[in-house]
């Protein structure tokens, strides 16, 4: 049976051109979520410990566990990239589950680097990665 051109032609107004309507084509990168931006003041585990964290405020935890909610791993975590003044590094969000905050810590050269001591309030972007 011979094909017509006002079969195809229905079929294109009735679909639109098949290679527009890919979610997402080979190729294209995904569009990242915009940067959580916070402001938090930088802790340490323990007196005797070297590790330094800080803590997501509420409102940003809510916001982050609204927006990242897909990107959850091992207990709860959520990988993203950090930057704090001009030093970026990948981790990890931890929930805090008492308070449902979120909470990262601050590598030693991150601290170094930026001049970062227990008790300083930093501002920090958090994006998501994959």
């Amino acid at each position: 049976m011979a094909s017509t051109g006002k079969t195809k032609r229905n079929v294109v107004l009735m679909y639109g051109e098949p290679d527009r309507f890919s979610p997402l084509l080979d190729g294209e990168p995904e569009v990242a979520a915009a940067p959580v931006t916070v402001k938090t003041k930088v802790w340490r585990w323990k007196q005797d410990a070297g590790w330094h964290f800080a803590t997501v405020p509420k409102a940003q935890s809510a916001q982050i566990r609204s927006k990242f909610s897909g990107a959850k791993r091992g207990w709860g975590s959520v990988p993203v990239r950090i930057k704090v003044g001009e030093t970026q590094w990948e981790t990890s969000l931890f929930p805090e589950g008492k308070s449902g905050t979120y909470l990262f810590a601050i590598k030693a050269g991150v601290r170094k680097a930026e001049g970062i001591e227990e008790g300083n309030t930093i501002k920090a972007e958090i994006s998501l990665r994959s």
